[in-house]
C-alpha cells in the first residue's frame, strides 16, 4: 500500500510537471516570435500559477478535490482574464465575431478556435469547469445542489448568440465599425461584456438556486463548445455492476445530468452539458465512476427538469415536470 500510495503521488508529480513544462514552453515561443519580454513575463507567471495550481490539485486526496478544482479554476480564470486585458484583446464572443468580420486572425479568433472548438474534441467542455474566469466566481456561490433546470429556458443562449452576432454584424455592415477586436476600446468592449455576464450569471444563480444557471441557459459560448463537445475523446465512465443507483452522483452534478442513466445503460456520460468537474466522480463511494478515453459520436441529453410546480422558484413557472 505504501508503495502504490508512492507511485501515485510520483505520478500526480509527472502530469503536473508536464504540464508547467507545456505551459512555459507556450510562453517562450511566444516570446520568440514576439521578440518582446512582455508576453514571456505574463505567460510565464500565469504558466507558473498554472502549474502549481494543477499539481495542489493532483497532489489531495479524493475528498479535497473539489476545493482544489474550484482554486484551480479561480487561478487560470483570473490569470487568463488579466493576460486578455494585458495584450489588450476582446476574448468575448463578439470579438470573435469583430475578428471574423474584419480578417483579424488573432485574439478571440484563435482562442474560440483552440479553447471551443479544437479543445472539446479532445476534452469536451473542460473549459467551463476549469478554465472560465466567470464560473470561477460562480463556483463561489452557495447554490451548489440545483433541483434540475428549466428545460424551455436553454434556448436563451441560442438567442444571445444570435444578439451578439447581430450586433457586431450590424455595426460592421451599418457603420464600417471593426475596433472590438485589439486595443483600448476591444478592452472596454471586454470588461462591459464580462461585467454584463457576471450581473446576469449572479441574478440567475439567486433567483433559481443554482450556481450553474448562466451556463445552462444564457452563456452564448456554450453553443460552439457543444457543437464539437459531443464527440470529445475525455468523458466520464462507469461500471453498471458497481453501481447502487443511490444517484448522489446526481445531486451534486452542477449541470442537472443524470449520470446513472448513462451508466445503467452502459454508456459514458454523453451529454454534452458535461464541463468535467468531476464532482460525481468524487463522491461516489464504490468508485463506480472515473475518466476514460474513446471515441462516441455522443447520445441523448439526460438532463434533471425540476420536480414539481411547488419546488420552483415563481419565475421557473414554465419548466417541464419530471414524470
Amino acid at each position: 500500500m505504501i508503495q502504490q500510495g508512492y507511485v501515485r503521488r510520483m505520478r500526480r508529480w509527472g502530469i503536473a510537471g508536464i504540464g508547467l513544462l507545456v505551459f512555459m514552453s507556450s510562453a517562450l515561443i511566444v516570446w520568440r516570435r514576439g521578440e518582446s519580454l512582455t508576453p514571456w513575463i505574463v505567460w510565464g507567471v500565469a504558466s507558473a500559477a498554472i502549474g502549481l495550481s494543477l499539481w495542489r490539485y493532483l497532489a489531495q486526496p479524493r475528498a479535497d478535490h473539489t476545493t482544489g478544482r474550484r482554486l484551480v479554476l479561480f487561478v487560470i480564470g483570473t490569470s487568463l482574464f488579466g493576460i486578455s486585458l494585458w495584450t489588450q484583446r476582446n476574448v468575448q464572443i463578439e470579438g470573435l465575431f469583430f475578428g471574423l468580420l474584419t480578417g483579424v486572425v488573432e485574439g478571440a479568433v484563435i482562442h474560440y478556435l483552440l479553447a471551443k472548438l479544437i479543445g472539446p474534441l479532445l476534452f469536451g467542455r473542460i473549459w467551463c469547469g476549469w478554465a472560465c474566469w466567470v464560473g470561477a466566481i460562480l463556483d463561489l456561490l452557495p447554490y451548489r445542489r440545483p433541483n434540475g433546470r428549466c428545460m424551455p429556458w436553454t434556448q436563451l443562449r441560442l438567442v444571445h448568440f444570435g444578439l451578439s452576432l447581430l450586433l457586431v454584424a450590424g455595426l460592421w455592415l451599418g457603420a464600417g465599425y471593426g475596433l472590438g477586436v485589439i486595443g483600448p476600446v476591444a478592452v472596454l468592449w471586454f470588461l462591459i461584456g464580462n461585467a454584463i455576464y457576471l450581473a446576469s450569471a449572479i441574478i440567475l444563480a439567486i433567483v433559481l438556486g443554482d450556481n450553474r444557471a448562466f451556463c445552462k441557459y444564457l452563456c452564448p459560448i456554450t453553443v460552439p463548445l457543444k457543437l464539437t463537445s459531443r464527440f470529445a475523446l475525455l468523458k466520464v465512465k462507469g461500471d453498471s455492476s458497481r453501481c447502487d443507483q443511490d444517484r448522489a452522483c446526481e445531486r451534486v452534478c452542477p449541470m442537472g445530468i443524470r449520470i446513472t442513466d448513462y451508466i445503467l445503460a452502459n454508456q459514458r456520460v454523453l451529454s454534452t452539458e458535461c464541463i468535467l468537474c468531476q464532482e460525481c466522480i468524487n463522491v461516489c463511494d464504490h468508485d463506480v465512476l472515473r475518466l476514460s478515453v474513446g471515441f462516441d459520436r455522443g447520445g441523448l441529453e439526460l438532463l434533471t427538469d425540476r420536480l414539481t410546480t411547488e419546488e420552483q422558484p415563481a419565475a421557473c413557472s414554465g419548466c417541464i415536470d419530471n414524470p
